[in-house]
């Protein structure tokens, strides 16, 4: 019943997402401010050292763009947090407001950085997700189930035993490195969820006035969805190219031989790309809309609007932020850090494209089922 960015169906339906989101925004917000102070202070506890954000790469004088970068953060937390704490509901310049902060944060504070954390943290929830989703699906359709999930586990087996899928070491490097930047990954993911929240609450109020834009998209929804899951393509067929003599993107014999964790990332990687394209097409998928009947528990039964618009406002701001900065590199050097053109990284990772179609196929799905429901 939940709606969202949208002028049909009872405005009382609106209220208890747009209060979530608002009080999450304040408490978020406040922490961004509160944090971006002390790493103003003291620059060497925050997470701005090594000119990882956008903001702290414009020739600030050397020891400058740290702290530039905390300020930022630590305004942008202000202006949120006091937004969403004051600010009328339905007022169009709170939301600008609440808007140009959320930019702010993603393009200044996260940029592309936001997408190798977000994208190893959810290669790291893949399988864990894929292996339980199997186990329901066998216990709920054996016939089918059991067979698929016996294939799995023989390919994962075969995998780690020919050392092309070492799983555990995966498991094992990612919580290392972790544990070796914790400021940077928590603050990063922090700053992405920060991001999307507030965005989403003021893509809401927004998106309320454009009842004509709103209807445009609603009617263009399974095209902007598909168009956003093909974004995932190019990077999927690249990794799985891993598996062939011939690997593409950055992969080869010399480098699996001498480092053959490197492989497993790659595919992790691209599994999880895999997956982000498959969740895409949930917008406009029945199980999108409708949760299987093999899913314990909730089988049947409607999907929660905010399940799945919230998480997909999310990433669509962090694609956006991290492709306006991959795109910006590939218009201004014609070799990226990694050695390979600039436009190839652009080509492979598409998210300049995904990030907002990802968007208009969100507010597309939340009016659709705002009209549905």
């Amino acid at each position: 019943m939940t709606s969202i960015t949208s002028v049909r169906g009872p405005r009382a339906a609106a209220i208890p997402l747009d209060r979530a989101l608002r009080r999450l925004t304040a408490v978020l917000g406040a922490l961004a401010f509160a944090t971006g102070v002390l790493w103003v202070a003291l620059p060497a506890l925050g997470p701005y050292g090594t000119d990882l954000a956008p903001v702290s790469q414009l020739g600030w004088p050397e020891g400058a763009g740290d702290v530039a970068a905390a300020a930022l953060q630590a305004i942008a937390g202000a202006v949120l947090c006091a937004v969403a704490l004051f600010s009328r509901r339905g007022s169009g310049a709170g939301a600008g407001l609440a808007l140009a902060a959320a930019i702010a944060i993603g393009v200044g504070l996260v940029g592309f950085d936001g997408i190798p954390v977000a994208g190893y943290s959810f290669a790291f929830l893949v399988p864990i997700g894929a292996a339980a989703a199997l186990v329901a699906f066998a216990v709920r359709r054996p016939v089918v189930g059991v067979p698929v999930l016996a294939v799995a586990a023989t390919l994962l087996v075969l995998g780690q035993a020919t050392g092309i899928l070492r799983l555990p070491d995966f498991y094992v490097g990612f919580v290392g490195a972790m544990a070796d930047d914790a400021v940077r990954f928590w603050s990063c993911l922090a700053l992405v969820l920060l991001a999307g929240v507030s965005g989403l609450w003021a893509a809401r109020d927004i998106g309320r006035r454009a009842a004509r834009a709103g209807a445009f998209v609603e009617r263009h929804r399974v095209a902007f969805a598909v168009a956003a899951a093909a974004c995932a393509l190019p990077y999927v067929i690249a990794r799985a190219s891993w598996l062939t003599p011939w690997p593409l993107f950055g992969g080869g014999a010399e480098a699996f031989a001498e480092e053959p964790l490197v492989r497993t990332i790659g595919l992790m990687l691209g599994a999880a790309m895999l997956a982000g394209g498959v969740l895409t097409l949930g917008l406009v998928m029945p199980w999108g809309t409708t949760f299987p009947r093999w899913v314990p528990g909730v089988g049947g039964r409607p999907v929660p609007v905010p399940l799945a618009v919230v998480p997909a406002a999310i990433v669509a701001a962090l694609f956006t932020a991290g492709g306006i900065q991959l795109l910006a590199l590939a218009l201004s050097s014609p070799v990226s850090g990694n050695g390979l053109p600039s436009w190839a990284m652009a080509v492979v990772l598409p998210f300049w494209a995904w990030g907002p179609l990802l968007a208009l196929a969100t507010w597309g799905y939340a009016r659709h089922r705002a009209a549905s429901e």
